[in-house]
């Protein structure tokens, strides 16, 4: 028998795999890429993996990124309309990929974190630099909530690899947990 008694304590907040976390699930497929909030019956951003790159005039390796509907349906002069997946559901931009995953993560799921007023840059009474890390935790709007995402059954090592770096790294998050959509779908 037994002699631990049960807890009556209620489970932390922030520990991951309860409903007190609000877990981002990022879909990217070759049509579109999807996100949401887990525990929602539909993903609220629903956004074009396909983008379009307008070439800039001064310098040819530069080029303006536009993502989302209104980006690939309005006629630009010189816009030309790629995408980040291959056929079989791969990553073949991994650059260009992250800021769509981005893009459609934030456009609509999040919003920008206000900054502290003492730290902005606007208020230096010395006009001294505003310190980087501070800048940086400002500009990871995803690193708050854990992320799930989805890849095809047939991605490589280094392609999980490289998801997990973008992830981690870029983005911030605080868990990360990788799914095949076969078996999501099932």
């Amino acid at each position: 028998m037994a002699t631990g008694q049960a807890s009556t304590k209620a489970p932390d907040a922030n520990e991951y795999g309860g409903d007190e976390i609000s877990a981002l699930v990022l879909d990217p497929g070759y049509s579109t890429t999807r996100a949401g909030f887990a525990g929602e019956d539909v993903p609220k951003s629903v956004v074009p993996s396909y983008y379009g790159s307008i070439p800039s005039d001064t310098a040819p390796k530069n080029h303006k990124i536009l993502f989302g509907d209104n980006a690939i349906h309005t006629p630009i002069p010189r816009i030309s309309i790629s995408n980040v997946m291959s056929k079989d559901g791969t990553v073949e931009d991994w650059d260009t990929a992250a800021n769509l995953w981005e893009f459609a993560i934030t456009s609509k799921l999040t919003s920008t974190r206000q900054g502290r007023l003492e730290t902005n840059g606007l208020n230096d009474i010395d006009n001294v630099d505003v310190k980087m890390e501070v800048v940086e935790e400002q500009e990871k709007p995803v690193g708050e909530n854990a992320l799930l995402m989805t890849e095809t059954g047939w991605n490589s090592g280094k392609d999980r690899e490289r998801g997990l770096e973008i992830a981690m790294e870029s983005w911030g998050v605080p868990a990360y947990w990788l799914a095949r959509n076969g078996v999501l779908a099932a």
